[in-house]
């Protein structure tokens, strides 16, 4: 009798951790970080009869601490499941509504000529939002799962072009037609090289010296091939040599008076310019900090495939980006409250208006969250939109219901600015466009269902 409720003790203890309990930081694992949680919570006194209680005595103490380590030994812990949406994305609900979207020519803050923000009024139908853009955490998820599918694959770029030698992953021959065969996240990303002040006077932001721009801007999703975890996709660790040598990374070379070609005379290093990197490891973002910022180097066709994984998920239509941007209050910024502010607490923008923006990108849950519930609608990343873009598709929408733009153009939008960008780009009105192949340190995305 003793050994069968010894039996039925463990079994029910692995229950509970299978269940979904005790993952602390909600990251699909359960490691040393988790453990750390449930001491936490010991010495806070914030146990809510919700978590890890694996006895069912109603106290969070050693024996729950021992189980959840012994779960880890005997590997019982089941994440998330691959075929579905990661359990972390929150959607925000969205009402139908009549709003007047664009702004006046007189308040456009783009390029001389370049006005194509006409005013026109659209009637949309319900839908939901995702409540903040999609994370790596979640990016990640989604790749393990079309990986599990034959859907995506890692190859070496060899072709010439500003990918020739990076790691990136294609859609296969099995994928969707929407990207089969297309580069949709690049593994390599790293920070944007330019000349960005154009001191060399020829604007070509591709010869001359670099400003470099932070090392913190690289892509923190990684691949391992051999994983026998369906888990080859995953979220690398700053302080881990492993996934990242930061003095190799730090190093590069100033362009030529030839474009994109490099002076490989002179390697030069900005390791001690950056405090992230000073006291290593010591100021650098935890693994859970990184694995909760927007996932970047998301080409569209990488966007687009993260929709098509999930049945009922679409990318958002320019229409459904500017409404839920207005908080349902017209705000002429796509920030919490509609309004700017100078110092970097309404959104993670270029505030400082440096060249470069010494930033990076930040938690996707930032700030406060607008009047429909939804974070960093402006700045951090760009966000990827579903309709083709076109200067003038606004003209022809005035009155429409649920419009987007299916004529192909050659260039998809994307919304609401990013940590590198300026303050007229966080305006709800503001539209940009780029070839579906892009995407680099600002460029991620975010989801919504329609009803």
């Amino acid at each position: 009798m003793k050994n069968k409720v010894i039996i039925l003790s463990a079994l029910f203890i692995i229950a509970s951790i299978v269940w979904g309990q005790c993952d602390f930081n909600s990251d699909g694992q359960l490691d040393s970080l988790d453990i750390e949680g449930e001491l936490n919570c010991i010495l806070e006194g914030c146990f809510d009869e919700s978590q890890c209680d694996f006895n069912g005595d109603g106290y969070l103490d050693i024996f729950d601490i021992c189980a959840t380590v012994d779960c880890m030994i005997s590997n019982c812990w089941q994440g998330e499941d691959l075929s579905v949406l990661h359990s972390s994305i929150v959607f925000k609900d969205i009402p139908a509504g009549t709003f007047t979207m664009g702004e006046a020519e007189t308040n456009y803050q783009g390029p001389p000529g370049s006005y194509d923000a006409y005013i026109h009024t659209v009637v949309l139908s319900s839908f939901q939002m995702s409540e903040t853009e999609i994370n790596n955490e979640q990016y990640a998820h989604f790749l393990n799962g079309a990986y599990y599918n034959g859907l995506v694959e890692v190859q070496l770029e060899t072709n010439p072009g500003p990918n020739m030698g990076d790691i990136l992953v294609y859609g296969t021959s099995a994928a969707p037609d929407e990207y089969g065969g297309m580069a949709i996240y690049n593994l390599s990303g790293s920070r944007v090289m330019k000349d960005h002040d154009n001191a060399d006077g020829d604007s070509d932001p591709f010869t001359g010296e670099i400003e470099p721009e932070n090392p913190l801007n690289i892509a923190y999703i990684g691949y391992d091939e051999l994983d026998e975890a369906n888990e080859w996709f995953y979220v690398k660790n700053p302080a881990d040599p492993e996934d990242f040598d930061w003095q190799e990374l730090t190093n590069y070379y100033n362009y030529t008076n030839v474009s994109h070609q490099e002076d490989m005379s002179i390697l030069l290093n900005d390791y001690n310019n950056w405090e992230e990197l000073a006291d290593y490891p010591n100021n650098l973002p935890t693994l859970s900090e990184v694995s909760h910022w927007p996932a970047t180097f998301i080409k569209w066709f990488g966007a687009k495939a993260f929709t098509l994984f999930y049945d009922g998920i679409d990318l958002p239509t320019e229409a459904q980006w500017e409404y839920a941007a207005q908080g349902g209050t017209g705000y002429i910024y796509a920030t919490a409250d509609g309004n700017v502010h100078g110092d970097g607490t309404s959104a993670n923008w270029n505030y400082l208006e440096e060249h470069p923006a010494r930033g990076h990108v930040l938690d996707v849950q930032l700030n406060e969250p607008n009047p429909f519930g939804l974070y960093n609608m402006a700045g951090n990343v760009w966000e990827w939109i579903e309709d083709w873009y076109s200067s003038d598709f606004y003209i022809t929408t005035d009155g429409a219901t649920d419009p987007v733009n299916t004529t192909d153009t050659g260039f998809k939008v994307r919304r609401g600015g990013s940590w590198n960008y300026h303050q007229a780009t966080l305006k709800s009105s503001a539209r940009a466009e780029d070839e579906q192949f892009k995407g680099n340190d600002h460029f991620g995305f975010r989801i919504v269902q329609n009803n």
